[in-house]
């Protein structure tokens, strides 16, 4: 995959004062809660129907906003049109413009700009969670750790050095559908508030996959576990911030396939709601 990456950044769009704010994804007209748009029989009756109809309406949604640009840069990637609509639920629930300052990551970025040490350690963990609480699903430390210290060991320091601080803030900030940090665009075509916009913004979630599987030796078409786990952790084997980000993820797949496969697969998909309120019915 080439580094040219298509679109700018949107015009007149937030203020970085505003959007670091909590950004919450914005009211939604009622979506039917099933592919077949009909309630599962017997409404509200456990919680693992409630669970599904949630599932659904999260899914829904994302295939609603999203699928035109997911299908767009699945053309040229081996990486399925339902991971990338799975991990845009399980990252921002199809909220394009949610952003959510790390003031963790921030403070690296300053200590790598002032020449310090690359070390990621010395964070306090609890504080680092409470920074984080109101992100849907973080990036663990460990990926942090990462792809900062390959900002330093690839000599950006000085880069980084000469930004303002409001520069600074935006790197150290995730950002879009399936929440980008900021620092991925140094050294790409591009800037962070293009991470705005759904063409880049996927471009650039499939380079990065392409990037970890060529670290990893895995297989893009089918290793979705390990796929999973790297968008949250930066290793195929690494431990999610959350214990059901990777299961989440992989009922939402098969919500997301099914939804691509058209009416005739949801008339069918009665069975496959029973099976997805055992799955969620046992966590």
């Amino acid at each position: 995959m080439d580094g040219t990456v298509p679109g700018r950044a949107q015009q007149g769009a937030t203020s970085a004062g505003k959007i670091f704010s909590s950004t919450r994804p914005r009211t939604e007209a009622p979506i039917p809660p099933s592919t077949t748009g009909v309630l599962p029989a017997g409404g509200l009756r456990s919680s693992a129907v409630a669970r599904t109809e949630a599932e659904y309406r999260l899914v829904r949604r994302v295939f609603a906003r999203c699928d035109e640009f997911i299908r767009e840069v699945c053309r040229t990637s081996s990486v399925p049109a339902e991971f990338l609509g799975a991990l845009t639920a399980n990252e921002s629930g199809g909220n394009a413009a949610a952003v959510r300052f790390e003031p963790s990551v921030y403070r690296h970025l300053k200590a790598i700009a002032a020449g310090e040490s690359p070390r990621y350690g010395g964070i306090c963990a609890q504080a680092l969670c409470e920074e984080l609480a109101e992100v849907l699903h973080p990036k663990t430390s460990e990926f942090h750790e990462r792809f900062l210290n390959s900002l330093f060991t690839a000599g950006q320091a000085s880069e980084l050095s000469r930004l303002a601080d409001e520069a600074l803030r935006e790197l150290a900030s995730s950002w879009g559908f399936t929440q980008i940090m900021g620092f991925h665009v140094m050294g790409r075509h591009g800037t962070v508030r293009d991470l705005l916009q759904p063409r880049f913004h996927y471009h650039l979630a499939n380079q990065l996959l392409a990037e970890f599987a060529a670290s990893y030796q895995f297989d893009l078409s089918r290793e979705f576990e390990e796929m999973f786990r790297c968008w949250n952790t930066g290793r195929p084997d690494g431990r999610t911030a959350d214990p059901t980000y990777v299961k989440n993820g992989l009922v939402r797949m098969e919500i997301y396939r099914a939804l691509r496969m058209g009416p005739a697969t949801a008339r069918a998909g009665d069975k496959g709601n029973e099976s997805l309120q055992r799955i969620l019915g046992s966590k």
